[in-house]
């Protein structure tokens, strides 16, 4: 979707915030101090550790990035805050514009909200090289407790205009916004609070040595890594990432105890398993992120056409499994098909690998069903005969539910 896509009062915002934006930099770049040799040297050392960063973490980035379509706060903004305290006007700018461009193709979002994302960041900056200004802050010298107070309110008043303009855009962009969505969970503001007293240490430590920055790089790649591990593990570990179905793990334990059940009912059960036609086109095509948009809109046809109780689970790649409980061969065939329509139904908005919108469509899937009498059979077997199903789907011509003998 594009910006016209968007309500009017969420445009004009935009426009609006990003018109100030220019303004501010603008005043900031007129009322600008003289260059000196040491601010090349803290300006090519903050560049320089900012581009190591990026490389290195890209594809944690990537993976936390995929995850997730709404707001995102990343640790690069650690080098905005030191650049606003250390250099004149215009390298702070530059500075913050290069992290954004070396960024924004690991970002994959549309246009317009990344720009809109960059003036985000960069009002606040310009906010917090002013509190520095006004106080007459001079990191050169001895750092004082007064001095500290000041960079400590400088990264406050970045956290919370940055934390305004994004809350303003969403209030604006949906019609029931929740408390959440505007404020951001804990977590997200925890991690933004963290981000930015590093990036008062890391102030602090250019100060007097310019090279410092060069040693934090270690440091926040393994902070983004620590991240993506809590954000990988916040949930069950019985619960997939990518799609919030059960993993083979969990489906599995659900799965045995409800056969218990069926062994005692004398009921019939029925496995159907799902393999999505043509997954890697879409990865190769679109980008990985895209992939796992399908695989959440999948995720969320089968919470849509399963029944209540009926257990939902992913194996990995394009591989979904059914357990139908109480359900003989011909009421597992009309849950499948069920499936397999609202699957080719699909229309999943995604971005390419240049971050522009598209949407997918015309996805299919083959689906393999085997069901039994719970006494008579076990997992294993109905899983065998399921998988071989699914292997017959695809090679005689995909996008079809077979039943196994």
């Amino acid at each position: 979707m594009g910006l016209r896509s968007l309500p009017r009062p969420a445009i004009a915002y935009i426009l609006v915030f990003e018109l100030v934006t220019l303004v501010a930099t603008g005043v900031a770049l007129l009322g600008d101090r003289h260059t000196s040799e040491v601010d090349w040297q803290r300006f090519a050392a903050l560049a320089l550790a900012g581009a190591v960063h990026l490389w290195l973490s890209r594809r944690v980035e990537e993976t936390r990035r995929a995850t997730r379509s709404g707001p995102h706060f990343d640790t690069s903004v650690v080098w905005v805050l030191p650049a606003m305290v250390m250099l004149p006007a215009w390298m702070a700018v530059l500075s913050l514009l290069l992290l954004r461009v070396q960024l924004y193709p690991v970002a994959r979002r549309p246009l317009y909200r990344y720009t809109f994302g960059t003036a985000g960041i960069l009002l606040p900056a310009l906010a917090s090289l002013a509190v520095v200004r006004l106080a007459g802050l001079d990191v050169l010298d001895r750092l004082t407790p007064v001095d500290l107070l000041v960079l400590l309110a400088a990264a406050a008043v970045h956290f919370f205009l940055n934390a305004g303009a994004i809350a303003g855009v969403i209030a604006l962009s949906s019609s029931r916004p929740t408390r959440t969505e505007v404020v951001g969970s804990r977590r997200d503001n925890a991690m933004a609070a963290v981000t930015m007293f590093v990036g008062v240490l890391v102030a602090l430590a250019v100060a007097h040595a310019w090279a410092a920055p060069l040693l934090v790089v270690p440091l926040l790649c393994a902070l983004d890594w620590g991240v993506l591990q809590i954000e990988t593990l916040r949930g069950d570990s019985r619960t997939d990432e990518k799609t919030d179905l059960l993993n083979s793990r969990g489906w599995h334990e659900q799965v045995d105890r409800e056969f218990v059940r069926a062994r005692r009912r004398g009921s019939s059960v029925a496995v159907a398993v799902l393999d999505l036609d043509h997954f890697k086109v879409v990865n190769d095509t679109w980008g990985h992120p895209a992939g796992d948009a399908v695989l959440r809109a999948v995720a969320t046809v089968l919470h849509h056409t399963t029944r209540q109780g009926d257990i939902v689970g992913r194996f990995g790649g394009e591989e979904f499994v059914l357990l139908l409980p109480d359900t003989d061969a011909p009421q597992a065939a009309v849950v499948a098909e069920r499936v397999r329509q609202g699957i080719a139904a699909m229309i999943v908005p995604a971005t390419d690998k240049r971050g522009n919108p598209v949407a997918i469509d015309a996805r299919t899937t083959s689906i393999g069903v085997a069901a039994a009498p719970a006494p008579t059979t076990t997992l294993e077997s109905l899983l065998r005969q399921a998988d071989a199903a699914v292997y017959e789907a695809k090679s005689t011509g995909r996008n079809r539910v077979r039943m196994a003998p």
